[in-house]
């Protein structure tokens, strides 16, 4: 995936940049030095404007390089920035890499959250997160490289990435769960089914997904076989559900067929 036959996963290649002192953006919140302006609106404006051309540069470059062929002269090359522009918002290109995945993935986050937004069961809040999710990562498929490298070149970027996914997760999941007269899980068990369903998920996007540089969206047969799934293990009745969800769950059927209970007054075997 994304292979332009760059190496992986050789940290001993990570291209150095060059030494200089060290330059720090002034913080806007900052009261500017004596003797110095006030930056305009504009200025402040123009650059975040600037470090996000450098984010989203870095972003594609990783898609196609890999993060040992992210240099911080192709990414201010993609971003149209001079290099030393970059030390003016990045202080190296690890840190760089410590802010990447947090802010893509803030963005992803808000997608998701306007597209769950008034589901009306568990079900629906899955179904309609699962579609954000993939549909967001086919149309930004470079985020999956940035996200699977991430676990050895920005660690502390991997982790926070997705405690900050779990956390808006596990407020939807409490929230549909209240409704249940006898919840399947308790506050601490969230966390374990969170990081659960967000590994189902990752997985089933890197094993039926992937496809060369690109990313295919996900089935409709393999998306109901993930909302059984859920449904099963959260407890949700499914019938239920699929009334009060927007989403085509009428075929929705347990993983396990449930047994027929015994009348009385009838023969049996």
């Amino acid at each position: 995936m994304y292979d332009d036959g760059a190496p992986f996963g050789q940290i001993q290649g990570l291209p150095v940049p060059p030494r200089k002192a060290k330059t720090t953006a002034p913080s806007d919140e900052q009261e500017p030095a004596p003797g110095r302006r006030r930056r305009s609106e504009a200025q402040v404006q123009k650059n975040e404007e600037t470090r996000a051309r450098l984010l989203n540069a870095a972003a594609r470059v990783i898609g196609k390089y890999g993060y040992a062929g992210c240099s911080i002269a192709r990414v201010a090359a993609r971003a149209k920035v001079a290099h030393g522009t970059f030390y003016l918002h990045f202080k190296s290109q690890q840190d760089l890499f410590d802010h990447l995945l947090p802010a893509l993935g803030a963005e992803m986050l808000e997608v998701i959250g306007k597209a769950v937004r008034d589901s009306k069961s568990l079900i629906e809040l899955e179904h309609r997160g699962l579609v954000a999710n993939f549909d967001y990562l086919v149309q930004h498929p470079y985020l999956h490289r940035v996200t699977s490298e991430a676990e050895l070149y920005a660690p502390v970027a991997y982790r926070q990435y997705f405690e900050e996914l779990a956390k808006p997760y596990k407020k939807s999941l409490r929230r549909s769960m209240a409704a249940q007269s006898e919840p399947a899980f308790s506050e601490e068990q969230l966390d374990a089914v969170i990081s659960m369903l967000l590994g189902a998920r990752y997985y089933l996007l890197t094993r039926f997904c992937v496809e060369g540089n690109s990313l295919k969206p996900l089935t409709p047969e393999l998306t109901q076989t993930y909302l059984r799934f859920v449904a099963e293990g959260l407890g949700v009745k499914l019938e239920a559900a699929a009334q009060t969800s927007a989403a085509p769950l009428a075929e929705v059927v347990p993983l396990v067929p449930r047994r027929k209970r015994k009348v009385a007054g009838q023969g049996g075997d």
